[in-house]
């Protein structure tokens, strides 16, 4: 099977690698940047091509969209009229300008679309769905979810501030890069009916979009949900706490290379605390191998895409509203009367 990895950035050498590894077939790369091109050729010994029409040509089977958020329509529109199934990197987009035209020609090509969701194969993440799912929580409740991590240690070796990442209409803004957590509360707790959210640029981080936010949701089941998430945290936190009748499911990160992952299950009945997932030093690139064997399933037929390209608009839909309707953090100051 050939494969063709858009974007030699830090995700794009991730998948690279990952494909090699696993001995997934012919894996080729399509990169502009001459030196980014020339180090990852060096480094991986893989075919690599400056310009799209080059490696379309080569009529690879399946493409991963690797780009920058506001880059990603083009090079998958054009995948996708070539008959390769897509693989893009979160989110789908950056607007939802032009992905009715996108999904019409995978459509029409029959060929699978799926949207990065590897959050949904991280240990913490999967406990939770797993007991969830097994009724731990009887009726859950409250769902609450947190992502916090200092942008400028995102991508070692680049500076943020040239990164998609700092700039809203390239995509980047806390709001859209944290959609993962959106992605899994939908998972667990089903479609929501209502969001809101709370925004603000609070640090002297050089960016035009917001580095804090509070996404506060209304799930189609009842049950309600808030997501917190920043660009600050000099040490990076993630986590999910399920509050229900039955009792309290709560996973917690820390750190990064390596990641400590703490998973616990509280039970009402007996009151007692216990256990469902720890590692000490969690690697973090399982889940994207463990994404990557999910993709290869889906492409030849043995499962369907945990997070399908119309399901991605969906939820790139609710992460725009709450991004564009944000009302900044405007709290009365003690004794004030309004």
């Amino acid at each position: 099977m050939r494969w063709l990895v858009v974007g030699g950035g830090s995700i794009g050498r991730r998948h690279l690698a990952n494909l090699l590894a696993l001995d997934a077939g012919d894996v080729e790369l399509c990169e502009p940047d001459a030196s980014r091109r020339e180090a990852l050729t060096q480094a991986l010994r893989v075919r690599a091509h400056a310009r799209l029409e080059d490696a379309l040509a080569r009529r690879p089977e399946a493409v991963l969209v690797c780009t920058p958020t506001h880059q990603h329509l083009p090079a998958a529109l054009a995948a996708a009229q070539a008959g390769a199934h897509l693989f893009i990197e979160k989110p789908v987009a950056a607007s939802l300008d032009g992905t009715e035209t996108l999904l019409a020609a995978l459509r029409a090509q029959g060929r699978t679309g799926l949207v990065a969701c590897n959050m949904r194969f991280h240990p913490g993440v999967a406990a939770l769905k797993s007991a969830l799912d097994a009724g731990r929580l009887t009726r859950p409740l409250i769902f609450r979810a947190w992502f916090s991590h200092y942008l400028p240690n995102w991508r070692p070796g680049q500076d943020y501030r040239q990164s998609y990442s700092a700039r809203r209409d390239q995509g980047g803004g806390i709001i859209l890069e944290g959609l993962h957590e959106l992605d899994y509360l939908r998972w667990m707790a089903g479609e929501v009916a209502a969001i809101q959210a709370c925004a603000d640029h609070v640090s002297e981080l050089e960016i035009d979009s917001e580095d804090v936010a509070l996404v506060m949701l209304q799930f189609e089941a009842g049950a309600v949900g808030e997501i917190r998430l920043d660009y600050l945290s000099p040490c990076k936190l993630r986590g999910c706490e399920v509050i229900g009748t039955g009792g309290v499911l709560r996973w917690e990160s820390r750190g990064k290379r390596p990641e400590q992952v703490v998973v616990q299950g509280y039970d009402a009945s007996s009151g007692r605390w216990t256990d469902l997932e720890r590692r000490e030093a969690y690697d973090g690139n399982e889940m994207y191998l463990e994404e990557l064997k999910h993709f290869i399933a889906c492409v030849e037929g043995r499962a369907q895409p945990l997070l399908s390209l119309e399901d991605a608009c969906r939820l790139l839909a609710l992460a725009l509203t709450a991004r564009d309707h944000a009302a900044p953090y405007d709290v009365a100051r003690i004794g004030e009367r309004r």
